[in-house]
């Protein structure tokens, strides 16, 4: 009997360290739907947040043991044989398939080409899920067998054949489904931005009839703007509509900077890409000198701007787990696209990225709600280029842009891990819930569970110049 107990701690104290993997990078990403289960009953449902589980029914951040206590089931002691996953899977069973080499991918629920951003008939590769149109890879036909991505195939040495569509022995990737992680707000939003109603009439043009901003997207009746005085509108407008000159002069600027395309950046800013290459004793050449930056507008579909929300988008996808909407979908794709999704409208957002020697090395999301308040919601640098300056230059970029528009704050969602950066180094400071809940009200301000909403002043930069000081952070 003292043997048998000896092997039951030798056991659990392996599988304590095979869980581990679970809550490491590349195990179960958050957000993936969870439920305790006991002879095939389910007791409560929850989804994976960071290294714990979040309770479906009191939103605290528990343990798998507590979360099996919460469960009422203190005295079964095994939460990993007991959690299951969506499709059936148990916590342990993942993470034994970890140990074995399998990966995790999430739902294929985005009908969206990651090249072009179309729909369409769509090939997945069999190990990362990612979408594409055989077209866009200048494939002349569907490959027969699993299909790999450039990517997934350097990384797993398949070479040319797995690429092209030979099939591989990698054992397909265990397929999660994510619960969502976008924060819905505790009231309802949306409503007339005069009256704050939420009637409309539907099929007659009246004074309930709404209309939206094309650029700050609030939403008005057409008689609150004839008795504010705003304007008087007869029908709806067939063009653009905009609620003020200020959304009217930062859509133009907005257009005409995509329209221009890749831009040098200022030697200021390139001075900074020097100083952390010299910092870090890394080779610098004359590339430092020519760093680009453009605006991109996935809604516009400019044929040459593809391959760099496509590049946009890999590094987002990189860099952060699934940003999924109550459907389930990954939002990334949607909102580097301008693409409408799970009842989100993301064509106001656009994509801005830093370009060395052609390759986009850092990337953000901005959508300028008008000159009161722009969101930085996704920001990332590629793993192989962070700590270089890249993302200050590109952060630098977006604050100079920002201010000749006079747009007066920027505000976005930060994880734990990352407040002191924001907060320290880079002047942001946390917004007030009632303000945050006012912009919520008006506007669709992008919230993720588990972060902050931060905000920072605009830097007001005479003549468009900007000087960066030698503290100027680091990513």
């Amino acid at each position: 009997m003292k043997r048998k107990g000896t092997a039951d701690a030798g056991t659990k104290k392996r599988d304590n360290f095979l869980h581990q993997s679970l809550f490491m990078p590349k195990g179960l990403p958050d957000g993936a739907e969870l439920a305790y289960f006991v002879k095939g009953q389910k007791l409560i449902e929850g989804y994976k947040q960071g290294s714990g589980i979040v309770c479906g029914c009191c939103e605290r951040e528990l343990s798998p043991s507590q979360f099996e206590a919460h469960a009422g089931m203190a005295d079964r002691r095994q939460p990993y044989r007991h959690v299951r996953t969506s499709n059936g899977l148990t916590l342990h069973d993942i993470a034994l398939s970890l140990s074995n080499g399998q990966r995790i991918t999430t739902d294929i629920g985005d009908d969206m080409c990651s090249i072009c951003g179309d729909s369409g008939d769509l090939l997945f590769c069999h190990e990362c899920c990612q979408a594409v149109h055989p077209a866009c890879l200048n494939l002349g036909h569907l490959p027969e067998g699993d299909w790999h991505c450039a990517n997934c195939a350097d990384e797993n040495g398949l070479g040319r054949k797995a690429v092209s569509g030979e099939s591989s022995r990698i054992a397909r990737p265990i397929v999660i489904r994510l619960t969502r992680v976008v924060k819905a707000p505790e009231f309802e939003i949306g409503g007339c931005a005069i009256c704050r109603e939420y009637d409309f009439s539907s099929t007659t043009f009246d004074d309930r009839t709404i209309i939206f901003c094309d650029q700050c997207e609030k939403e008005f009746h057409v008689g609150c703007l004839r008795d504010s005085g705003q304007c008087d509108l007869k029908e709806v407008p067939k063009d653009k509509w905009f609620c003020c000159d200020d959304c009217k002069r930062i859509y133009g600027a907005l257009q005409s900077s995509v329209s221009n395309g890749v831009q040098i950046i200022p030697t200021s800013f390139s001075n900074v890409i020097r100083r952390r290459h010299l910092e870090k004793g890394l080779f610098i050449d004359e590339a430092t000198d020519c760093v680009q930056w453009c605006i991109l507008n996935g809604k516009s579909h400019y044929p040459e701007d593809l391959p760099l929300l496509s590049s946009a988008a890999a590094i987002f996808q990189e860099c952060f787990d699934p940003i999924v909407a109550n459907s389930g979908c990954d939002l990334i794709p949607a909102m580097v696209y301008g693409r409408s999704i799970s009842g989100q409208e993301f064509g106001g957002m656009y994509c801005v990225v830093l370009i060395v020697r052609s390759v986009v090395v850092s990337a953000g999301l901005l959508r300028i709600f008008g000159r009161e308040i722009a969101e930085l919601p996704v920001v990332a640098t590629t793993r192989e280029h962070q700590g270089k300056g890249y993302f200050q230059a590109l952060f630098a970029c977006i604050e100079r842009f920002l201010s000749s528009l006079n747009v007066e704050s920027l505000m976005l969602p930060a994880a734990e891990e990352a407040l002191s950066t924001w907060t320290e180094k880079f002047g942001f400071t946390k917004m007030k819930e009632e303000q945050l809940m006012n912009y919520q009200k008006q506007l669709q301000v992008t919230v993720f569970k588990g972060t902050s909403v931060l905000v920072k002043k605009v830097q007001q930069i005479p003549n468009n110049s900007v000087n960066l000081p030698d503290n100027f952070p680091s990513e």
